[in-house]
């Protein structure tokens, strides 16, 4: 008598014994990034609909709120004129150099300062202490040791952005799992072993977090400080030009400029955030999930 065959046969291990066939379900975590993204777009979209029916209607002069339509307009007539490109590439030039010289001391001592307990209390204090203070205050003094340059803005730059990178360095390597470097000692890896193999890995997301942070501070601040020295090139000195014209054109010009620098902030944010994502996303999924 024979039997029957079936339609589908059970999915095996590689081990050899029977197991389900199972699809693989959507990440939660793409799901909430896809809602977060659509709610953030339907938000500005409707802030710009407000903003242009309010200036339109005529509840506020238009010549103290444009419609943002004309703001836009002329934010994309700017990258015609070659000064406005050139103030937009020394901001570019000292965001990037400011960053570079901020991670390259900040995780080689936030890397040391995680090492021992000791160290990392008295570090951790010190940091406490100077971090509060505003970058802006200090440029008064760095504009006269150094004078309104390149020099001058990272000098600050460096200031601001150096201490997220450090703290989240910090925190990073000392709060690493114990007991995977017990484990590695049982196994006879040795101290530089850990660090490199153990340490490094697991404290490099904290690390990449704080360099999205420090991004973040570091073009709002070379902005601020080009706006405040008036002599240096930069977005933040093509405003502080217009403005002190002080017709409608000069306003336009300004709110233009502005415009952006917010597109600029947003657009380098979403290039470090999808870095994270994609070099990180087992990081950021374990994180998510426990949440």
């Amino acid at each position: 008598m024979t039997h029957p065959r079936p339609a589908t046969a059970p999915a095996t291990s590689s081990t050899g014994t029977p197991g389900p066939v199972t699809r693989r379900p959507a990440s939660r975590a793409n799901r909430r990034r896809l809602v977060a993204v659509a709610r953030g777009v339907a938000g500005v979209l409707a802030l710009i609909l407000v903003l242009e029916l309010v200036s339109r209607s005529g509840l506020v002069d238009s010549r103290f709120l444009p419609p943002f339509t004309a703001v836009l307009g002329e934010a994309v007539l700017l990258w015609t004129d070659p000064q406005f490109r050139t103030d937009v590439g020394a901001t570019l030039l000292t965001y990037v150099l400011g960053m570079l010289i901020a991670s390259a001391i900040a995780i080689p001592l936030g890397t040391l300062f995680g090492l021992s307990n000791g160290v990392y209390r008295a570090a951790r204090a010190l940091i406490e202490l100077i971090r509060p203070i505003p970058p802006v205050a200090l440029v008064p003094l760095v504009l006269l040791v150094l004078g309104a340059g390149l020099e001058m803005k990272l000098v600050i730059v460096v200031f601001a952005a150096v201490w997220p990178i450090m703290f989240n360095t910090l925190y990073g390597v000392h709060d690493v799992d114990p007991y995977a470097k017990d484990m590695a000692r049982s196994f006879g890896v040795g101290r530089f072993g850990i660090v490199r193999r153990i340490i490094i890995p697991s404290a490099t997301p904290f690390v990449v977090t704080g360099i999205r942070i420090a991004s973040s501070i570091a073009l709002i601040v070379v902005i601020t400080v080009e706006l405040i020295a008036g002599g240096a090139q930069g977005i933040g000195a093509f405003i502080s030009r217009e403005r002190a014209y002080g017709d409608a054109d000069s306003y336009l010009a300004v709110l233009a400029a502005t415009i952006t620098a917010g597109i600029l902030g947003l657009a380098i944010n979403m290039v470090i955030g999808w870095a994270e994502r994609r070099f990180f996303g087992w990081d950021a999924t374990t994180r998510g999930e426990s949440a």
